[in-house]
């Protein structure tokens, strides 16, 4: 703040004293000259501020950034711990889900799969348990068109549509339970269409 009172109060005797000098100037062709050597003296003062706080300001900045620094680099590296457990359980999970497709479409050659896998993963002890998975199953071949029925007693349309029961539902179950160690219960197995 003292800095800025300092400034305005040189900014503010300056141009009394350029306009003094202005004022007494004889009126011929120095006066130009006069004009241009004082505007530039003005313009010396209004940038010394400027100066100053580069030529000052490069250590005060300097010290902020190594502070930012220091307290990111503690930060990060809590951060950073979390972030590499996180994102190590998230490849697992979706690597277990990834195979899980894999298994199943060498199993069953005529059928593509989705995979939702829930899972416990412990890293500490590199274990894992299989709480829940869920199989979307998708035919390969082309869908028949579903029939539908238009009831026009009451004028309601009603469609009517297969069962929702994949085809080998109950084998891809059996091979799953076997396969990934988990009880048939846990496993569920819905019709992509």
């Amino acid at each position: 703040m003292e800095e800025i009172k300092s400034f305005v109060t040189t900014l503010a005797s300056m141009i009394i004293l350029i306009t003094a000098i202005e004022l007494i100037s004889p009126d011929n062709g120095m006066k130009k000259y006069v004009k241009f050597v004082l505007g530039a003296i003005l313009i010396a003062v209004m940038i010394s501020p400027i100066i100053s706080f580069i030529s000052s300001g490069e250590e005060v900045l300097s010290k902020k950034i190594e502070e930012y620094i220091d307290v990111t680099n503690n930060k990060s590296i809590e951060t950073n711990s979390e972030y590499n457990e996180n994102t190590t359980e998230l490849a697992f999970k979706q690597s277990l889900e990834e195979n899980c497709k894999r298994l199943l479409k060498e199993k069953f050659k005529d059928l593509d799969f989705e995979s939702t896998i829930d899972c416990e993963i412990d890293m500490q002890n590199i274990t894992y348990s299989i709480k829940k998975v869920e199989i979307g199953v998708k035919n390969k071949e082309v869908s028949k068109i579903e029939k539908i029925i238009i009831n026009r007693n009451d004028e309601s349309t009603e469609v009517s549509s297969q069962e929702d029961r994949v085809e080998n539902q109950d084998e891809i179950i059996d091979y799953l339970s076997v396969t990934l160690n988990i009880t048939k219960d846990n496993i569920r197995v819905y019709k992509i269409n």
